[in-house]
């Protein structure tokens, strides 16, 4: 399944939430990767930072990066572009983390893992955020934390105050709640 088509999915049942609220001006604070301070928030990411930007902070985290517009159905925006970082280390490995901008703002990093990490992912998650806000075969949700760990695609997903609201509709939609 291409990539487009799992944001496309996972918006549909996050549109349901309604509209998002204003876009927020400034930036959310940097997040330190496990390495730095034992976090499971990945380093070099800052939420509302602009594409050129966020691949200036990327220059030291990834192997390889490239920009795509892509067309993943966020509510609110017009444009969607995304960064694929390849090499960006999180949780003791290399990884392809996924970075989604929506009217050039950062707003969605998703960091892919291993099917076979997602209890010790799942566990770093509640050590760090406490009880999730959400749990279903497809993910555990930490929604408070805008964070979840994915299990139907094993990755792990932080989002933007932006889009937190139609997270959590997908959430609780997902459910039953």
């Amino acid at each position: 399944m291409g990539t487009g088509m799992r944001y496309s999915v996972s918006w549909k049942f996050m549109a349901t939430a309604g509209a998002l609220c204003g876009i927020a001006a400034a930036g959310c604070a940097h997040f330190e990767s496990p390495a730095d301070d034992g976090s499971v928030r990945p380093d070099g990411v800052a939420f509302g930072l602009r594409v050129d930007e966020t691949l200036e902070r990327l220059e030291e985290h990834c192997a390889a990066t490239s920009v795509r517009d892509v067309d993943v159905a966020l509510p609110g925006f017009t444009r969607q572009a995304q960064i694929d970082c390849e090499g960006f280390s999180y949780f003791g490995a290399p990884r392809k983390a996924e970075l989604v901008f929506g009217d050039d703002r950062l707003v969605i990093v998703w960091i892919l893992t291993e099917k076979s990490e997602e209890l010790a992912l799942e566990r770093a998650f509640r050590q760090e955020f406490g009880a999730p806000s959400h749990v279903t075969p497809a993910f555990t949700a930490f929604a408070d934390d805008r964070a979840a760990v994915r299990k139907d695609i094993p990755e792990a997903l932080f989002y933007a105050e932006e889009v937190a609201q139609p997270f959590r509709g997908w959430f609780d939609s997902e459910a039953g709640t």
